[in-house]
């Protein structure tokens, strides 16, 4: 059996691979363009990538393909339906990043509320050194506690975030695309209204595909901290990017992009410098620990798929 890994780069090259190894014969690219890929997954009976994107012309001339296991947890980079029609099986990775991703969405937004790297750049620079005070208090900052804690996507990582919003102080309301009547559940547009921290982690569809639009940027709070760590095109970037620039976003984190890496053209290659905008590469999802679950995961979802059984299926 043929295996073939399309983009270790964006896997990363510490990622450990050897149990891959052993279910057949593994072949690892550090990356594959869009010009290599029909060649290099011609003969493949398993295709393992995290960003490449499988199109219809790749399954459908793939005569070997018999699995496709992204190393994530969003499949969109995958034509399911060819996958479906031509009988290639496509298994993903739930779970894996909850942890992860927990952690820089805090790590994001108590950097952003507590103006860290202003204060730092105010002591890296040797101002701090220069001056005849201890201390400096300005930018002003805020606890958390007390604050509300809008959470956009109540899967494994929002429930995750909420956790934490909870253990800091935060109310926390929630939205979740089928209503449950969960405490703190709430429409979008009174999320958008009443939060003072707004973090989104629904996964991207035709129904979550610009959700945070001009309209509902305009319903939130001047002050408002927003932290994307979703999919880039769940919010509308051009209007955020303008909401920035114009004051009327407190503090904007992001991880994610609709173009990634995003160039030059890119909305907000404009505000990656003001000190109220951390621009992160994509990299929430991606500690070690988090990376060795993925393998692992994959390897199960290969002998699951051998042995006739499905785990993680997707089709």
């Amino acid at each position: 059996m043929k295996i073939k890994i399309l983009d270790r780069k964006a896997i990363g090259f510490d990622t450990p691979l050897e149990m891959l190894s052993e279910l057949g014969e593994l072949t690892v690219y550090d990356n594959t363009s869009k010009e290599e890929l029909l060649e290099r997954c011609y003969d493949a009976d398993v295709l393992v990538f995290n960003k490449v994107k499988i199109d219809r012309e790749i399954i459908e001339n793939s005569k070997s393909l018999k699995l496709i296991c992204v190393f994530a947890t969003g499949y969109d980079n995958i034509d399911i339906n060819a996958a479906k029609e031509h009988g290639v099986a496509v298994c993903n990775v739930p779970g894996y990043s909850t942890e992860s991703v927990t952690l820089y969405t805090l790590a994001t937004v108590t950097a952003l509320a507590t103006k860290l790297f202003e204060y730092r750049q105010y002591v890296a620079c040797g101002e701090y050194s220069k001056s005849d005070s201890a201390n400096k208090l300005a930018p002003v900052y805020h606890e958390i506690a007390g604050k509300t804690w809008g959470i956009i996507g109540y899967g494994n990582i929002g429930k995750s975030v909420a956790k934490v919003a909870e253990a800091l102080g935060a109310r926390v309301l929630l939205n979740k695309r089928t209503p449950q009547g969960l405490p703190g559940e709430v429409d979008i547009d009174t999320l958008c209204k009443e939060s003072d921290i707004i973090s989104v982690h629904c996964p991207l569809n035709d129904g979550t595909r610009g959700i945070i639009n001009e309209k509902r940027l305009s319903l939130m709070k001047r002050d408002v901290i927003l932290v994307n760590e979703a999919r880039g095109a769940v919010l509308d970037e051009a209007a955020v990017a303008a909401f920035v620039k114009e004051g009327k976003i407190g503090g904007f984190g992001c991880d994610v992009y609709s173009s990634e890496p995003f160039r030059e053209n890119h909305p907000y290659y404009d505000i990656k410098n003001l000190p109220n905008v951390i621009l992160t590469p994509h990299a929430a999802w991606a500690s070690y620990e988090a990376r060795e679950r993925c393998v692992k995961t994959i390897c199960e979802n290969i002998k699951s798929y051998l042995n006739g059984e499905k785990n993680n299926r997707i089709v």
